[in-house]
């Protein structure tokens, strides 16, 4: 029997609206006193400079610079204690996981930072849908089902669930909810899954993990989703 999907597959119809990676690291005040070595090396791919408003109940220095391209559709975000490079054009977990190790080497040369406390991997996935007589076809998206008690109706109207499940070295939170978007006031189906690596972990590793949290994310996901959806995503059907 073949296989129903390919982890380097990318699909036509992907969901996905944003990928995001991020390593936390103990506290390294060089970031803080020299933040702009880290910008003049990415500068040119990442001009835009968004800078955290004062004000907040968060601590200045704990709150991450965010420097983006020009159509401000892919970023960095760095901190004192975090790094994370996040994508809402995605072209592949290939493309991707190039650009997060390069922008991590600059990371690593630019300040002392060796051994890292955790590395995240976050799909965000949007799936807009009709209601057929009222109801969430949930059944034509997802093989997640819900084991209610006899006597509450498995005919769901509106749903919102988290669950956190162990996987090899680490563990993926997953959060299905029926949602409005704010765009065009459709409704649709979050999936959105993120990874969590906390086992010892260096930064001269990271293309191995985060290859392994792309993998076991991917998993997850492929293995959420029916067969007839897969189709789509495919653009096999209508």
């Amino acid at each position: 029997m073949p296989e129903k999907y390919n982890l380097s597959e990318v699909y036509p119809n992907s969901p996905l609206v944003e990928v995001v990676c991020e390593i936390r690291f103990s506290a390294e005040l060089a970031i803080e006193c020299r933040r702009n070595e880290f910008y003049d090396k990415i500068k040119k791919e990442y001009p835009a400079i968004l800078i955290p408003q004062s004000g907040s109940n968060s601590v200045n220095a704990l709150a991450p610079y965010r420097f983006e391209n020009e159509d401000r559709t892919a970023g960095i975000m760095i901190a004192i204690d975090r790094f994370s490079f996040f994508d809402r054009d995605y072209g592949g977990h290939k493309r991707f996981i190039t650009e997060f190790v390069r922008l991590a080497k600059i990371l690593e040369e630019t300040y002392p930072i060796k051994e890292l406390k955790r590395l995240g991997w976050r799909y965000i996935n949007i799936i807009p849908f009709s209601r057929e007589d009222k109801i969430i076809p949930l059944h034509r998206f997802t093989s997640f089902e819900l084991k209610l008690p006899e006597g509450i109706s498995e005919k769901i109207t509106n749903l919102s669930t988290v669950f956190i499940s162990e996987v090899e070295e680490g563990t993926i939170t997953t959060r299905i909810e029926s949602i409005m978007r704010s765009d065009d006031q459709q409704e649709a189906l979050l999936m959105d899954f993120d990874f969590a690596l906390t086992e010892r972990l260096f930064l001269t590793e990271i293309k191995k993990y985060v290859n392994k949290a792309h993998k076991q994310t991917r998993e997850v996901f492929e293995s959420l989703i029916t067969d007839e959806y897969r189709e789509y995503l495919r653009g096999e059907t209508i």
